[in-house]
């Protein structure tokens, strides 16, 4: 029984970690796109926040940079007018759990209950229903696969963390995502780190001059599917 379990677990990571989405990486998640498609996802967690999100969503509008924000839902509940200002916006939201805990942590149900919360909050404002779930914290198991399959929900992750929310200068994000980003890569902030909104400029402009476009999470799923 272990054997398998390992080797469900070394099939679900390497499924994830494939560019081109196949059958095996349809059914559990993603973390990159295409490695010959010059499209990248900006992606910012752990918001809405009162101050910190509408400073992202003002950052990305004048180059109509379309991103993906996974929300936790009592944030989104608090904050309901930033949550409908990113909709409204033409972000893409995803779901974050309800309350951030440390999901692999949890039984099938709780885990499930969390993202039903989530999802009820975003129901009730009219946001149409995500395919995604990210883990806080980005650790996953089999648990969480249980929890995802029941609920028509796929993983997703990143293959670019920034490190924003330690408290990285803004110089050394963007030198981060400047030197690292390859086609398809799927980047890591979070709202209401003040240094990433700073960096959000150079990073678009860097990589716009590279031939690089941006796209939602979604999109990215769309357009890899066989």
């Amino acid at each position: 029984m272990l054997r398998k379990i390992l080797l469900l677990t070394l099939t679900a990571s390497l499924a994830i970690e494939w560019g081109p989405l196949n059958a095996e990486r349809s059914r559990y998640g993603i973390s990159s796109g295409d490695p010959f498609v010059r499209e990248i996802v900006l992606t910012f967690d752990d918001g809405p926040r009162e101050t910190g999100t509408q400073e992202i969503i003002a950052a990305l509008e004048p180059y109509n940079v379309k991103a993906t924000f996974f929300v936790v839902g009592k944030f989104a509940d608090r904050y309901s007018n930033v949550t409908l200002m990113l909709h409204n916006a033409g972000h893409e939201i995803a779901n974050h759990s309800f309350t951030h805990p440390r999901l692999y942590k949890l039984w099938v149900e709780k885990i499930m209950r969390e993202a039903e919360r989530c999802d009820e909050v975003l129901e009730s404002l009219n946001i149409p229903k995500t395919r995604f779930l990210r883990p806080p914290g980005g650790g996953f198991n089999m648990k969480i696969f249980n929890a995802m399959r029941r609920m028509n929900l796929r993983l997703g992750l990143w293959s670019l963390n920034t490190g924003d929310y330690t408290g990285r200068p803004k110089e050394e994000i963007v030198r981060l995502v400047l030197s690292s980003i390859r086609p398809g890569t799927v980047i890591l902030m979070h709202s209401g780190m003040p240094n990433t909104v700073e960096a959000l400029p150079e990073i678009i402009e860097g990589l716009e001059a590279r031939g690089y476009t941006f796209v939602r999470l979604n999109d990215l799923w769309n357009r890899g599917r066989t």
